[in-house]
């Protein structure tokens, strides 16, 4: 019992202390609510509470899980602190031993957080064995989402296009192709404006899409065996998410190809949990071919990422190759022929390559704008781009377009007939500066890993019309006006809780736990399920040039796919028993 009393108290101390290092990492401690700390430090002391018991718990875990758990949750808790930072100019004047301390607290604090959902993960039984489902269920389970997106659809019919939709759709209607944008999602706004002549046909198929795919969603895991309870809460949930509903009207490559990577991603996952033994239907494989079709050609970073994950997914289940070998080798050929033959025959343009080239554009611009250390043949190659007094003028540290699109000041030209002299003179910049060059990449960067808008940031999150003034006269019609209001005040950010719902940041660290949670459950194997969407994040995150949403859909969209894997067990040997 005396033990039980000191037990207690010595956790009780702790969350106080983390508490006070929680709250003085996110505000002055002397500026704090005393109920504020009595809430985090109550928070935190239940939570050590409850994992204390879980010690004995990892102590029976094979040593490679445990040694697994001794290198994730630090990097984790330490990348998620530094992903919820502010600004933090009041800690500026404390003493280092000050900042370490608070630094160090809130980083035990994230990962007593991170334990106790793990625990709480691990506790619940999983879900073993698939039964037979019938695909009626798809259809069934399709409705949450699709409720929610003709709402929207009403809402602002008959959909919301920004400047990128209306460049595709001149393509369509011109047949002047340019590759800047992917010319399959122009094709298919072609064949649909056929069918019915009006952006509201775009929007249709995309809904269509949506909520057929988290219709299969909820299908998968019916056949899994989860809960009907569970199956609810994640596709209602799913369909109540504002962005969901009204990207799924915005006509941008990116929601189509956002979903197909979410499809893809579950036939990953009915791979993994058979074993390949799915591999021998002929709807899986018909399911593969279509959304690896898309995944590969509405947007171009869908290419090296479905060729990557195939080589994987071929060496770990080497025993399919003969059924997904040639059905790879389709969709590849395929890809080559349409991108080569047919669009020289169509003479579709080259997308800039400029569109390749933000985050470097972004740290030269940092280095020239904070003076940093450039030698005069630098300097000139520099000012031949762009004069050196424009730079402050168009420099933006968390959008490229500025420069991009200055066609009158910036030459690309200069990069474009010398590729070697460019990579030269950049990554000389670099190492001279790695501090400026280090800055340059995390806030172009900043969507992917900050779960906080910067306090000097703007993120474009969604629209709602169609762009004002386009040449083809296209506008919304208001159907029902109190339909168009309410949809307009859900979708508004107006606090820090619906702001935190629209960074792309969150999803991709609660993803990346619920996997880790899953190969804890499981085998190693598992990660292969995570590798499509790490492969579109690191794409993204290597040619990112603005703070927009829509390039980091796919990760919001896997959050479902990644809780669904954390609740199934993957058995024996990376595969699950088939239905009887």
């Amino acid at each position: 019992m005396k033990k039980t009393y000191l037990v207690s108290a010595a956790l009780l101390l702790a969350a106080l202390f983390l508490s006070l290092t929680a709250v003085f990492y996110f505000q002055p401690i002397l500026n704090a609510s005393f109920w504020l700390i009595a809430l985090v430090t109550l928070v935190l002391f239940a939570l050590l509470i409850y994992i204390y018991p879980f010690a004995r718990t990892i102590k029976a875990w094979p040593r490679p899980k445990q040694i697994s758990l001794v290198i994730f949750l630090p990097i984790f808790s330490i990348l998620a602190s530094f992903s919820v930072r502010g600004e933090q100019g009041y800690l500026a004047d404390n003493h280092l031993v000050i900042k370490l301390v608070v630094y160090f607290g809130m980083f035990l604090a994230v990962a007593i957080l991170v334990m106790a959902i793990i625990k709480f993960f691990l506790a619940i039984k999983p879900a073993t064995e698939l039964q037979k489902v019938s695909p009626v269920y798809v259809l069934i389970y399709m409705l949450p989402m699709l409720a929610a997106s003709m709402v929207m659809f009403i809402a602002f019919y008959p959909a919301a296009m920004t400047p990128d939709s209306m460049a595709q759709w001149e393509q369509a209607k011109t047949q002047e192709f340019t590759n800047w944008h992917p010319v399959m999602f122009t094709w298919t706004i072609m064949f649909l404006t056929k069918l019915w002549d009006s952006p509201g046909s775009v929007a249709l198929f995309q809904i269509a899409l949506l909520a057929f795919t988290m219709g299969y969603l909820g299908y998968l895991m019916k056949r899994f065996n989860l809960h009907s309870a569970i199956i609810w809460v994640v596709l209602i949930g799913a369909a109540l998410v504002p962005m969901n509903s009204i990207l799924s009207i915005t006509i941008w490559k990116d929601v189509t190809y956002s979903i197909s990577l979410l499809f893809f991603s579950l036939l990953m996952i009915l791979l993994v949990k058979t074993n390949g033994e799915e591999t021998k239907k002929l709807s899986f494989m018909a399911l593969f071919l279509i959304s690896s079709f898309v995944l590969v050609f509405f947007r171009h970073n869908g290419f090296p990422v479905f060729v990557i994950t195939m080589i994987v997914v071929l060496i770990m289940y080497r025993h399919t190759w003969k059924r997904l070998l040639p059905a790879a080798l389709v969709i590849i050929v395929i890809h080559q022929i349409i991108t080569g033959p047919v669009y020289t025959k169509l003479d579709v343009v080259d997308s800039d390559p400029q569109e390749a080239l933000s985050i470097p554009t972004q740290q030269i611009a940092n280095i020239v704008v904070n003076n940093g250390d450039m030698d005069d043949d630098q300097q000139a190659y520099v000012n031949s781009l762009m004069a050196l007094e424009k730079w402050p003028e168009k420099y933006n540290p968390y959008s490229v377009d500025p420069i991009k699109f200055s066609w009158g000041d910036y030459d690309r030209w200069v990069i474009y007939n010398d590729w070697p002299g460019y990579f030269k003179m950049w990554g000389g910049l670099v190492v001279q500066n790695p501090a400026l060059a280090i800055e340059g990449f995390l806030k172009q960067s900043s969507l992917v890993w900050q779960m906080n808008l910067p306090e000097d940031g703007r993120m474009n999150r969604y629209v709602t019309n169609i762009y004002y003034g386009n040449e083809f006269g296209l506008v919304n019609r208001v159907i029902y006006p109190t339909v168009t209001q309410a949809a307009g005040k859900y979708l508004s950010v107006d606090d820090s809780a619906k702001e935190t719902i629209w960074r792309p940041a969150v999803y991709i660290f609660l993803s990346t736990l619920l996997i880790y949670i899953a190969y804890l459950r499981n085998n190693w194997r598992v990660w292969l399920l995570l590798l499509p969407i790490a492969l579109n994040t690191g794409a993204v995150t290597a040619t990112i040039p603005a703070q927009d949403f829509r390039y980091l859909f796919s990760n919001t969209l896997f959050l479902y796919a990644a809780l669904f894997i954390s609740l199934i067990s993957f058995v024996p040997r990376g595969g699950g028993k088939l239905e009887k």
